[in-house]
């Protein structure tokens, strides 16, 4: 606006500025632009075992190993290489585990590297044990970051773990923080 524009003149100067904005939003929304972070979460509740985890509402849902995991991965992504991903496992044994039982079953069941943090969670109570972690490791060559959490009870034991790659960590551990704090076990005894 030009100095000492005033009355209808502002007016209109104002008028188109806020017209452009709104164009440029229009556009950037109809491209497909996004101007947040990783997509939604959506429940996914497994029949068979009745956990529920949250996932991005694209990805694909593949059994691995011996069928006892389930790994969530983004479209065109090969569920036993990515290094992004959600896995659960499910184990059939008696618990609740102890410290280093919690250990020895996220150190078999992951490609891990490095390890942050192994802590017990306040949700643990006298029947479940929950314990998170943050562990590194990597997928197809590629390294990645990740939380995770093992729910463990007299007759099943629960480990989610969601991964990022490194170069995406950053924007991405909010996600995987929800993912891990949202999680619902099956049946535990």
């Amino acid at each position: 606006m030009a100095a000492g524009a005033t009355g209808a003149g502002a007016k209109s100067d104002s008028m188109r500025f806020g017209s452009a904005v709104a164009l440029l939003a229009a556009v950037l929304a109809a491209a497909g632009c996004q101007t947040s972070g990783p997509a939604p979460l959506v429940e996914q509740r497994d029949e068979a075992t009745g956990f529920v985890v949250r996932v991005p509402a694209d990805w694909t849902a593949a059994r691995t190993g011996d069928g006892r995991a389930t790994r969530y991965v983004p479209p065109g992504a090969a569920p036993e290489t990515a290094s992004e991903f959600i896995a659960v496992f499910v184990n059939e044994v008696p618990g609740p585990l102890d410290e280093p039982g919690v250990r020895r079953l996220v150190f078999t069941s992951l490609p891990i590297h490095g390890v942050s943090a192994f802590l017990q969670d306040p949700r643990s109570t006298s029947d479940a044990r929950w314990d998170r972690f943050d562990v590194t490791g990597s997928s197809g060559g590629e390294e990645w970051a990740s939380v995770g959490v093992v729910v463990s009870g007299a007759a099943a034991t629960y480990l989610v773990v969601c991964a990022k790659p490194f170069d995406r960590w950053r924007e991405g551990q909010k996600q995987c923080d929800d993912v891990v704090r949202t999680f619902q076990p099956g049946k535990l005894d």
